[in-house]
């Protein structure tokens, strides 16, 4: 894939991330045993967190980042952390998966800092599940967590001074100050682990859901019947004790998501709380080191038509028309705050992604 290819893909993610929202939603992903949700909070006009999942043929990662407070464009920071990460994820999907988690993170690292030169950023926390296992990435003090045999574990390092400290975070004199994050530009050091399979589940947090007591987070996870439950649980918890700030979390199971991956369906697979289930007709393979002939293949760009539906099992096992076709508009799943079942609410627009030819001049500049 050639480096037009992955700036396009990150462009048209990045755009995705930052279209209107509803406040809250919570969204089961798919036939896959992943949740995600995201809540502005009680306190905050604008919700600065993004949390989101992606699927290939071959690996799944989520990855959730939340703009830094007290920065410039923190929801700019976050939505293109995130974009640039995914899209290098995609990119590097023929590299080994601690070097590509590696490359994610620096490659975000100077996507954001190139335009925000330092004076924004975001945390990132991600986690890979690939054929050679199961891995985490974090930058900042947004989290990832385990839940295994009765007890919750944090498996990401805080980059604050409580984290290199290794205090507890019921301290009386925190010390919450970042020493490091996406966008800081030069000397970053992102923290990557492998995670064992056994776990019975893993999470990551923003900074508005682990503040609550750990006990609490473990019981509501471990009680509820199924992981979209447990996230909005969380939400509304995090909003009763005060909702100081955004609050986004995904839930994932790693022993039934080891499982599906290689589908081969050839299609790239994104969610996020508030957007539909996007399907891009696509055969997308090798990475930024592959062949010129490879990467100039017709075979190998993402065709020009996107298909926003609800239902990808009943597509896949169909023919598809040769005939371009519009887009057919459906509804998002939205999960009523007050209640823990889902609703619908309004249209959210589809993701498309062009590798060429189809670029307005200013969008390069995003």
């Amino acid at each position: 894939m050639n480096n037009t290819a992955i700036n396009e893909i990150q462009i048209s993610l990045y755009r995705w991330f930052m279209r209107r929202t509803t406040s809250s939603a919570v969204r089961k992903i798919g036939e896959i045993p992943i949740s995600v949700g995201s809540d502005i909070g009680a306190v905050r006009n604008e919700n600065q967190d993004r949390v989101a999942v992606l699927k290939m043929p071959s690996f799944i990662v989520a990855v959730l980042c939340d703009g830094m407070g007290g920065m410039s464009d923190g929801t700019a920071c976050a939505a293109k952390a995130a974009a640039s990460f995914l899209a290098t994820c995609v990119a590097y999907q023929n590299t080994h998966a601690v070097m590509r988690l590696q490359l994610a993170a620096q490659i975000a690292n100077d996507s954001v800092f190139s335009q925000h030169r330092g004076q924004g950023g975001a945390t990132l926390s991600a986690i890979l599940f690939d054929h050679s296992g199961i891995f985490g990435v974090n930058v900042g003090d947004s989290r990832i967590y385990a839940i295994g045999e009765g007890k919750l574990e944090q498996l990401s390092t805080d980059d604050t001074m409580n984290g290199v400290l290794q205090r507890a975070d019921n301290n009386p004199h925190p010390r919450n100050e970042l020493i490091q994050f996406i966008g800081m530009g030069g000397g970053i050091e992102p923290h990557i682990f492998s995670i064992r399979e056994s776990y019975d589940c893993m999470m990551l947090t923003s900074d508005g859901v682990h503040y609550i007591d750990k006990q609490v987070m473990k019981s509501i996870v471990q009680h509820a019947k199924e992981s979209a439950l447990a996230v909005r649980r969380l939400i509304e918890v995090a909003k009763w004790c005060g909702g100081r700030d955004n609050a986004s979390l995904a839930i994932a199971s790693p022993s039934v998501l080891q499982a599906q991956l290689f589908d081969e369906t050839g299609v790239v697979q994104i969610w996020d709380p508030f957007g539909e289930l996007q399907i891009i007709n696509a055969e997308i393979s090798g990475n930024v080191q592959a062949e010129p002939r490879q990467s100039l293949d017709k075979k190998t760009v993402v065709q020009k038509v996107v298909e926003q539906i609800a239902h990808p099992d009943k597509l896949l096992k169909k023919k598809r028309p040769t005939k371009k076709k519009t887009a057919e508009k459906v509804v998002p799943k939205v999960a009523d705050a007050n209640t823990d079942t889902v609703d619908t609410e309004s249209e959210q627009p589809p993701l498309k992604i062009f590798f060429k030819g189809n670029m307005d001049k200013d969008d390069k500049h995003v």
